[in-house]
């Protein structure tokens, strides 16, 4: 079989095992699917196993790992359940409760990934408002979308900023000058799409702080020692170091300091996800590699134009449904070899990271945060894909509207 034939072929499977997740025929999810996919790539001669090799990109890896080690000691430590509780306790009322779920979840997400702020904050916020007798839908679709909002400020805010960050050189300070204003924005006006929607469900209830029940008591000892590490990481991200190096020392030190048994610490490593990673990076070569020509037809159309607005327009709207479609991670995985050749990439990969992450509000399944969140209130709050779409197209097509108008913006002002 030719292989271009083989390489779409594959994709195409694992593609398609990836949306039907655990409904696949044979109960395979996303990280199977990769993994799969990756081994096809090169028993079909489509790669050879050195170029499978050298199509992972371990410095994402290493950079996911090290920031897994980092956030569970900030778990475990109760750190985050603190911080989380704090922040609750300024909340009077149930608008009051919306702004505060959004920026503590959003700028949260920005520092420890929104997966885990939505694994954490779930449970939370599902005890105050079960307690305070509101309605559990409104916060709920407020945690899940500012999350993937909020995780835009940061080049380690979610998987595939972390992978732009690696791609294309931009420094983590970089990135959040820029990016942290839009998505602070953002936030706001996601606050306000879910409050006029949810308008009439919303009470005027006071709220008290003593109804948060902590998932994760807190030790004072290790909470300290997580945040000197974490207050030592940031300003390694901010002073240029290498991130992947800055993650895993961090990590280094953490397990030391912990002064336990890292048995726990290494369980808690979400190695699914990284070999998720692995196997798209080189599900994605092969087609790389194979497709090489029908690629390049169809990107020069999308990435040519990138100076103008509606260039930029046409491009957020490719990733938002390209995100959708393939999910954020494989579609920035595909497309991130020709952004680095477009002229003036550096506005292509900031809109890319933007309109990806945004990309993420749209459906249910845009997002893992947003499955996080499903999952964990599944006993108290259904959440439809239909409701979740009545409140994700509208923050999707509004905030991805801000972040090319204020992109576009930078780029005329030369600061892009």
């Amino acid at each position: 079989m030719n292989h271009g034939i083989s390489a779409a072929v594959i994709f195409i499977l694992v593609y398609l095992v990836i949306l039907a997740g655990e409904s696949s025929p044979r109960k395979l999810d996303r990280p199977a699917a990769g993994l799969i996919g990756a081994v096809l790539m090169v028993l079909s001669g489509v790669l050879t196993r050195h170029e499978a090799i050298e199509a992972i990109d371990f410095s994402t890896i290493t950079l996911l790992l090290g920031m897994m080690l980092v956030v569970h000691y900030a778990t475990a430590s109760g750190l985050l359940d603190a911080l989380a509780q704090k922040l609750v306790d300024f909340s009077g009322g149930p608008y009051q409760l919306l702004w505060i779920v959004a920026f503590s979840s959003g700028i949260l997400s920005a520092l420890f990934v929104n997966d885990t702020i939505c694994l954490l904050m779930t449970p939370l916020l599902l005890s105050l408002i079960r307690n305070a007798k509101l309605p559990a839908k409104p916060y709920l679709l407020c945690l899940a979308t500012s999350s993937n909002v909020g995780s835009a400020m940061t080049i380690t805010g979610n998987p595939q900023n972390m992978l732009i960050g690696q791609s294309s050189g931009i420094t983590w300070s970089g990135f959040a000058l820029i990016m942290a204003p839009i998505a602070l924005v953002c936030l706001a006006l996601n606050v306000l799409i879910v409050a006029i929607i949810y308008q009439k469900d919303l009470s005027g209830k006071k709220i008290a702080a003593s109804d948060i029940t902590a998932i994760h008591p807190l030790n004072k000892k290790l909470a300290i020692k997580t945040l000197i590490v974490l207050c030592g990481l940031l300003m390694a991200f901010l002073l240029g170091a290498p991130m992947d190096l800055s993650a895993m020392t961090a990590a280094a030190v953490i397990l030391v300091l912990a002064n336990a048994p890292p048995a726990k610490s290494f369980a808690s490593i979400d190695w699914a996800l990284l070999i998720f990673f692995a196997g798209l990076f080189i599900v994605v070569a092969g087609v790389s590699k194979s497709e090489v020509g029908l690629i390049s037809h169809f990107l020069p159309s999308v990435l040519n134009d990138t100076n103008s607005i509606s260039g930029l327009l046409q491009f957020s709207a490719v990733s938002v449904i390209g995100s959708n479609l393939f999910g954020n991670v494989p579609f920035v995985m595909l497309i991130r070899n020709w952004v680095t050749h477009v002229h003036n990439a550096q506005l292509l990969w900031l809109m890319l990271a933007a309109s990806s992450t945004f990309a993420g509000n749209l459906t249910l399944v845009g997002s893992v945060a947003n499955l996080i969140v499903v999952q964990g209130a599944k006993d108290d709050c259904l959440l439809s894909f239909w409701s979740f779409l009545h409140i994700g197209l509208i923050t999707t097509l509004v905030t991805t509207l801000v972040a090319v108008a204020v992109l576009y913006g930078y780029h005329l002002l030369n600061w892009i």
